[in-house]
C-alpha cells in the first residue's frame, strides 16, 4: 500500500528543499511506495527568503500547501512563546488544531517533520504518527543542530548520527525508529580538529564540516527510512515503546559512495 505523508517544514535553512526533492524525485522516479499528500509549513510568503524558495519548489511539484504563520497567530491572540523543554503555550494546541483539521482532508498515514522548527502537541502527535528527523544518534544531544554540533564540539565527539523519532510532547525523547551513524574523524576532520576546536561560532571551518557531513547524509537517510517503512521492513513503534531503532549506516553510506 502507498504510503500517504504530510509533510511538515518551517524550512529556515536550505538543507528543507534537498530533504523534500529527494524525496519527491524518488517517488517520480518508482523508488520510493509513497505520496506526499500535503506539505505543512509554519510560515507564510515574505517571512524568509528560504522559506519562500521552499513553498515555490512545493507548489511548481503541485502538492497541496497547508501554510499558516505560528509568528502571525502568536501575535494575534497576544500569546506567550513557549519554552521548548517546557510547559507549550495554550494557543500552541489551538493552532495545532487549526493545522491538524486542514491536514485530515488528505488522509495521510504519516506525518513526517523534516526541519520542523515547532514542538508539535498531542492535538497531532496523538491522532496522526509522526517522524522527526533529529541530527544526532540516540544517545546524543538534543536541542537544534546548532546545539547538538556545539554539545559535540565540547565533548571532542569522534563520531555523530541522525535518527528518525516517532514524536511525542516530550523534546527529542520519542521512540526511535531509524538511525545511522557517521565519523567525524579521519582525514577530513583532524586537521580541522587541530585549528579549530574551540571555534564555536556557526561559520567556524569545524563546525561546518560537521554541520555538512550530517546534511549530505539526510537525505539519503530520510528515503532509506521511508523505503523500509512502506515496505514493512521497519515499522513505527508505539508512542509509549521505547525502542533501538533499525540502522540504516551502512544504506546511507553506500548511497553516499555512488
Amino acid at each position: 500500500m502507498t504510503l500517504r505523508i504530510a509533510w511538515f517544514a518551517t524550512a529556515k535553512g536550505t538543507s528543507s528543499r534537498q530533504l523534500l526533492r529527494t524525496v519527491f524525485d524518488a517517488i517520480d522516479h518508482g523508488q520510493l511506495d509513497a505520496e506526499i499528500v500535503c506539505v505543512v509549513c509554519n510560515r507564510e510568503r515574505g517571512q524568509s527568503t528560504n522559506t519562500d524558495a521552499f513553498l515555490d519548489d512545493v507548489e511548481r511539484a503541485r502538492i497541496p500547501l497547508v501554510c499558516r504563520s505560528s509568528a502571525q497567530w502568536r501575535r494575534n491572540v497576544n500569546g506567550a512563546i513557549s519554552d521548548p523543554a517546557g510547559e507549550l503555550a495554550p494557543w500552541r494546541r489551538d493552532f495545532d488544531r487549526h493545522l491538524f483539521e486542514r491536514i485530515q482532508p488528505f488522509q495521510p498515514d504519516i506525518g513526517m517533520m523534516a526541519g520542523y522548527m515547532m514542538v508539535v502537541s498531542d492535538v497531532i502527535c496523538d491522532q496522526l504518527p509522526c517522524l522527526n528527523l533529529h541530527p544526532a544518534l540516540p544517545d546524543g544531544p538534543i536541542g537544534t543542530w546548532q546545539s547538538v554540533v556545539r554539545q559535540l564540539l565540547a565533548e571532542r565527539a569522534t563520531h555523530s548520527g541522525m535518527m528518525l523519532q516517532r514524536v511525542t510532547t516530550e523534546l527529542d525523547r520519542g521512540p526511535v525508529v531509524s538511525w545511522a551513524r557517521y565519523d567525524i574523524r579521519g582525514a577530513t576532520f583532524d586537521r580541522q580538529w587541530t585549528a579549530h576546536a574551540d571555534q564555536t561560532g556557526t561559520e567556524a571551518p569545524l563546525f561546518k564540516a560537521i554541520r555538512q557531513a550530517g546534511a549530505s547524509r539526510e537525505p539519503f537517510f530520510i528515503l532509506e527510512s521511508l523505503q523500509a517503512i512502506a515496505n514493512g521492513r521497519i515499522s513505527i513503534p508505539d508512542v509509549n515503546l521505547q525502542t533501538a531503532g533499525a540502522e540504516l549506516t551502512d544504506q546511507v553510506e553506500a548511497r553516499m559512495a555512488n
